[in-house]
């Protein structure tokens, strides 16, 4: 009898205060929004709730800045590549007064964001693409620090329901990093033992296939999409405008660290970060961390070349790579 009367009571409150959220979209008052839905947080379930419910609609019309934080993303294609950035990051943000967060994984975060609301099992691809905007959401208000730095390996991606990756109103801008396809190619081909099937398949994702990892006991669904599909999502001149992203590559970052490293710091000053440029600092990590020079022997026959051509050569052109 008492789960039943309990049962009935949080129906009530969810209904209650599901009104008032919809009497704000209505009025497209966003900002009282999510003021109300930030007063109930304490009640996981019930902020929860409403939050999966109206939250990725209120997000997605709303155009106003109203969320004090935002997020600055370090993207790749392959994982490793966004190491050394971030490595750097993490050591300016040690060394001088700033307000960016620390740098995580972003489904690492995520997933213990959401085993602090609720506890949770799997997280599937199709559940980062319908809940992204309220999967960055939560991050945002996690705590008070006005920039989240997160790095990712997922494509940028745009629904039919116009539900993007992410859009300005979540993200302050974002970095990009390249590499040579060959060379991605090829390392992708040497941990497979030289397999040029298999190999081919994961650079281009030719079967659609996920991959799949566990972290803190919950399963994790990633579709990276191929290489060429992957970059150009990234490298499209409407992301990189509306979400102020950077595109650096990595062939760059070996030869001329110093000048990547402190076009990056500007980027963000320029995307509205509060943090201070010290070219000394930036010298500094350069002398204890010197770029490694990873290039690797390219063993590409004619015929595989051939093949990758139609998928990665308007890239390579574009920026220039050496083969």
């Amino acid at each position: 009898m008492l789960n039943v009367i309990m049962s009935v009571l949080t129906n009530i409150k969810y209904q209650y205060n599901l009104r008032i959220l919809e009497d704000f979209l209505s009025a497209n008052n966003y900002s009282e929004f999510f003021d109300h839905l930030e007063k109930i947080k304490s009640n996981n379930d019930l902020y929860l709730k409403l939050l999966l419910n109206l939250g990725n609609s209120a997000i997605l019309n709303n155009t106003s800045d109203i969320f004090k934080s935002k997020i600055i993303w370090i993207s790749s294609f392959m994982q490793d590549d966004t190491t050394y950035i971030s490595n750097f990051l993490s050591f300016y943000k040690k060394n001088i007064e700033t307000n960016i967060s620390n740098i995580f994984q972003y489904e690492e975060k995520l997933i213990t964001i959401l085993n602090n609301i609720s506890l949770i099992e799997k997280l599937n691809f199709s559940d980062f693409v319908e809940k992204s905007y309220v999967y960055q959401y939560l991050i945002l208000h996690e705590n008070a620090d006005p920039i989240k730095l997160l790095k990712n390996h997922l494509p940028f991606f745009s629904t039919k329901n116009n539900f993007n990756f992410s859009k300005n109103t979540l993200t302050n801008s974002f970095i990009y990093v390249v590499d040579n396809p060959y060379t991605v190619y090829q390392k992708i081909k040497n941990s497979l033992k030289g397999n040029k099937s298999l190999a081919q398949n994961i650079f281009l994702n030719l079967d659609n296939h996920s991959s799949f990892e566990k972290i803190n006991n919950v399963d994790i669904e990633i579709n990276k999409q191929g290489w060429h599909t992957h970059t150009s999502s990234w490298t499209d001149p409407n992301v990189i405008n509306s979400l102020n992203g950077k595109i650096v590559l990595k062939k760059d970052l070996i030869s001329n660290a110093f000048e990547v490293l402190s076009s990056v710091i500007l980027h963000f000053i320029q995307s509205g970060a509060k943090i201070k440029i010290d070219y000394n600092l930036i010298k500094n990590f350069i002398n204890q961390n010197p770029p490694e020079n990873d290039l690797i022997e390219i063993d590409i026959s004619q015929k595989e070349k051939k093949f990758l051509e139609k998928y990665i050569d308007d890239t390579f052109n574009k920026y220039n790579f050496d083969w």
